[in-house]
């Protein structure tokens, strides 16, 4: 008991002061609006901002669960279009079926991680390989138009050949008339390509639409490839070559689809074999 006497004894002066230091500002707030005021919006600033972080962190979880979402209903209704398919007119009558066509194509979504635009040969990594059932040679398109097709393949990426490379050939066709051709890159401007081997008879409008051709096993046909910017012809040639600007932005494309031909073993079978048994 003395020594807590002996304490508050010495520490007298310093406890009537934090006490009279207490006073005033309680009399202090109680009589003035503005800085209690002041306190309270600075308090409310801080919290909502907290707030707003922890909201905005929520909202973008959910809007990429909404994408992932998104992005799978549209590979499912990229299947279903007729382009997808093979009618079924060779079918025999003991096996009918509800629908008139066969699936042929299905789509599988993934993403870019990582791209190339300014080499002579660019390429796409994506974020899926053979665990998810993808395999070289495949198609790779967008929303808007197409990518490439997959060369190489690791368990859980992919890399893809894009159009974009010199390499890159790919068989579309004019939407208007059907007539196709040879699509390439001359290495220049990765939102401009070259489309060859039109014949000169065909009347060609600037801006007509090109698709992709159908004629191999890596593209379903109309696919949107761009759009007839120039019509180039030589003297003394039957065909011309076209400009063509793509109608997909590669600079900002994020989302993609591979496309899987489920006929694809049987028909390349039938091109090796055209005469003989398969």
């Amino acid at each position: 008991m003395n020594q807590i006497l002996q304490l508050l004894r010495r520490n007298l002066y310093i406890l009537v002061f934090l006490l009279l230091e207490a006073i005033a500002l309680v009399l202090f707030f109680n009589n003035n609006q503005q800085p209690s005021s002041s306190l309270y919006e600075f308090g409310t600033a801080i919290k909502g901002r907290f707030l707003s972080i922890g909201g905005d962190v929520r909202s973008k979880d959910e809007l990429k669960a909404e994408n992932l979402e998104l992005q799978k209903e549209n590979a499912w209704l990229r299947a279903q279009l007729e382009t997808s398919k093979l009618p079924l007119r060779h079918q025999e009558k003991a096996f009918r079926t509800d629908s008139a066509y066969a699936q042929r194509y299905i789509c599988l979504c993934t993403r870019i991680v990582h791209s190339t635009l300014n080499l002579s040969n660019n390429y796409f990594i994506l974020d899926a390989g053979r665990a998810e059932g993808v395999e070289a040679g495949m198609g790779v398109i967008s929303p808007r138009g197409i990518i490439g097709i997959v060369d190489k393949v690791s368990e859980h990426f992919s890399s893809v050949l894009t159009v974009l490379h010199s390499q890159s050939l790919v068989s579309v066709s004019l939407a208007s008339s059907g007539f196709s051709g040879s699509l390439s890159w001359p290495g220049i401007r990765y939102d401009e390509a070259v489309l060859s081997d039109i014949p000169s008879h065909v009347r060609i409008r600037i801006g007509e639409k090109v698709v992709t051709s159908g004629l191999s096993s890596v593209f379903p046909g109309g696919i949107p490839v761009g759009y007839v910017e120039e019509v180039i012809s030589e003297p003394g040639e039957d065909f011309y070559r076209l400009r063509i600007r793509f109608s997909e932005d590669y600079h900002g494309v994020d989302q993609v689809y591979i496309v899987k031909d489920l006929y694809k073993a049987e028909l390349e079978s039938c091109r090796q074999h055209p005469f003989g048994e398969i």
